[in-house]
């Protein structure tokens, strides 16, 4: 199961490129098209901005309006400045210096540590963020870059040769900072990808910085590439429970309403789990959830749904009572025969130095947590609810029969003995 969560992760990873490129083919196959549709600009772009701030706001995914704040500002600066000739002293100054202030600060979203919003130091730094390209059009950049005694390119007109060659210099260190990026982000995030994806979109611009409309198309890829993440993120949170990274209640109702005929649910609850979380604290019983998740995630043949709290549910898409027993019983057994450590606060800090040492007195204490499983077959035409109810039961008489077993409901099995069973 966690296998299938990385995968569709790295998927929705890959699709926040999705609509950069579909913008790209747009404006290469269908520019007519493509000039039609940015007649709507900049209300479209507007809108589109406001209403993934809104999302991020709404769903309280606050480091997004870092990035879109970063994106709108420049948006702004574009629409005042670049869309008048090169010639023009501010267009000039903007036009070389704009990349570079938006391509480090979007970047260094990703290395520095930003503070928390809602905050008034995360506000402050948001204001920051989205104040600071604007100052380079409200305090007149090229009144500082272009003096008398100004050495360089900024006294004289650009020409197409100057333009084309500082847009060579830009890919270079575009094309450059995309390679250390993706290095970076093999084992990123989704916001970092699609970080990452506006951030390219924006520089993209700077290509066909002589069409007036392309900045428009690439604020909306950019925004559209937060937007794709955003999304993503939101179904996690409503179908992935964050703690054990398996799917929560609302992806079981919705599997169970699929099931077929032949088909059996399991309730899977952990012996005295309140008694353990107020010994150890709630830091280990956290890890005890962890490891059954991963342990249900590993198991073949079954799927498995954080239920609630300690409660787990199992779904299996056949009714064959022997096999689900020892799949069940491999479950109990793993769980039961794990020896979890209870870190003391003298740990190594180091992980390999951990690992040599695990096992021994000084690294801290064993523990051995047990599981009860109740399952029920489906009946002929029986409907999801009686279903879970007689798992549920189930896995009440195997609690009151001492717990750290499997029960069947109407058909009690005693344990399989995996000596010679060999199940992953």
């Amino acid at each position: 199961m966690l296998n299938k969560i990385a995968k569709t992760e790295v998927r929705v990873q890959l699709f926040v490129f999705f609509p950069l490129i579909l913008i790209i083919g747009l404006h290469w196959i269908a520019p007519e098209f493509s000039q039609f549709l940015a007649r709507s600009f900049p209300i479209a772009v507007y809108c589109l901005l406001v209403l993934t701030i809104s999302l991020s706001v709404l769903m309280r995914q606050w480091r997004w309006l870092y990035s879109l704040s970063l994106i709108a500002s420049h948006y702004i600066v574009v629409q005042n400045t670049l869309q008048q000739p090169l010639e023009n002293p501010q267009a000039a100054a903007i036009y070389y210096f704009l990349p570079i202030i938006f391509s480090v600060l979007i970047l260094g979203l990703e290395f520095i540590k930003t503070p928390q919003l809602p905050t008034r130091i995360g506000f402050a730094f948001l204001s920051g963020l989205f104040l600071l390209p604007l100052c380079m059009q409200w305090l007149g950049l090229e009144s500082i870059l272009i003096t008398p005694n100004t050495p360089g390119f900024f006294i004289e007109p650009i020409n197409e040769t100057a333009r084309y060659s500082w847009f060579f210099l830009l890919m270079v260190v575009t094309i450059s900072l995309s390679g250390v990026a993706f290095l970076y982000l093999r084992h990123s995030n989704n916001q970092e990808y699609s970080q990452f994806a506006a951030w390219f979109s924006i520089m993209l611009f700077y290509i066909y910085i002589e069409q007036a409309h392309m900045s428009g198309w690439m604020t909306l890829a950019a925004t559209f590439c937060l937007l794709v993440s955003l999304s993503g993120q939101m179904l996690k949170l409503a179908y992935i429970d964050e703690l054990t990274q398996l799917p929560q209640r609302r992806a079981l109702l919705g599997h169970l309403s699929r099931l077929g005929k032949r088909s059996a649910v399991t309730m899977l609850d952990v012996d005295h789990f309140k008694k353990f979380n107020d010994t150890w604290g709630h830091d280990v019983g956290d890890q005890v959830l962890k490891l059954i998740a991963s342990i249900l995630s590993k198991t073949r043949g079954v799927k498995a749904y954080r239920y609630g709290g300690e409660e787990f549910t199992l779904v299996f898409n056949h009714d064959d009572p022997e096999i689900i027993a020892e799949r069940l019983e491999y479950i109990r057994a793993r769980v039961a025969n794990y020896p979890l450590v209870f870190r003391q606060s003298s740990r190594p800090k180091d992980h390999q130095t951990g690992k040599q040492a695990r096992g021994h007195n000084n690294v801290g204490k064993i523990l051995h947590v047990s599981i009860s499983l109740g399952c029920a077959i489906r009946r002929p035409g029986e409907h999801t609810e009686p279903l879970l109810k007689r798992a549920d039961q189930a896995l009440y008489q195997a609690k009151n029969a001492g717990r750290n077993q499997v029960t069947f409901a109407d058909q009690p099995l005693a344990r399989v003995d995996l000596k010679h069973t060999k199940l992953s």
